[in-house]
């Protein structure tokens, strides 16, 4: 399993919704990728909203 694996895993088991976590692999001569790769990230958390309490009690 690797580690990306086991942080989603980790989130599913405490309610919190996996598609608040991305890892993207940018090198320093993209700049652009890096920022489409935040754009992307931070719209999709806010369209998920604030973390719930339901989604963090066990």
């Amino acid at each position: 399993m690797t580690r990306s694996e086991m942080i989603s895993t980790l989130l599913e088991d405490y309610n919190i919704d996996p598609k608040r976590f991305q890892i993207s692999w940018v090198s320093s001569a993209e700049p652009d990728k890096f920022v489409a790769a935040v754009k992307e990230v931070t719209g999709r958390v806010k369209k998920l909203g604030p973390v719930k309490a339901t989604e963090t009690a066990k």
